[in-house]
């Protein structure tokens, strides 16, 4: 599958999110996408498809971890990861950082 394929399946536009996550309370990792559904991370480890993570994820001040599922996995380039589970508080969160960065795109 090429990139354009998997961009058209996309159901949120992703932006550039260039912050340091944390996968399952250990793993430090940089993400260099985010959209309401998911987020690409750079990752040198290897993530099982279909594995549970925690991601957590800096906005502004605060943090907030949630579940996420590995899509797909690129060893030694990154992981997609969509989010899972998400209650109202998390969904509203992120849902408000993808805004405030297309805001200032």
């Amino acid at each position: 599958m090429n990139n354009q394929e998997r961009t058209e399946r996309r159901k949120h536009k992703r932006l550039p999110f260039r912050e340091d996550i944390l996968v399952d309370g250990t793993k430090l990792c940089t993400s260099t996408d985010i959209s309401e559904g998911g987020l690409f991370v750079s990752a040198i480890q290897y993530f099982e498809e279909g594995n549970v993570v925690e991601v957590t994820i800096p906005l502004g001040e605060e943090k907030i971890t949630v579940k996420a599922q590995v899509k797909y996995c690129q060893p030694g380039i990154g992981v997609g990861i969509v989010f899972i589970e998400l209650n109202d508080e998390q969904r509203t969160k992120i849902r408000e950082l993808v805004e405030s960065i297309a805001k200032s795109d």
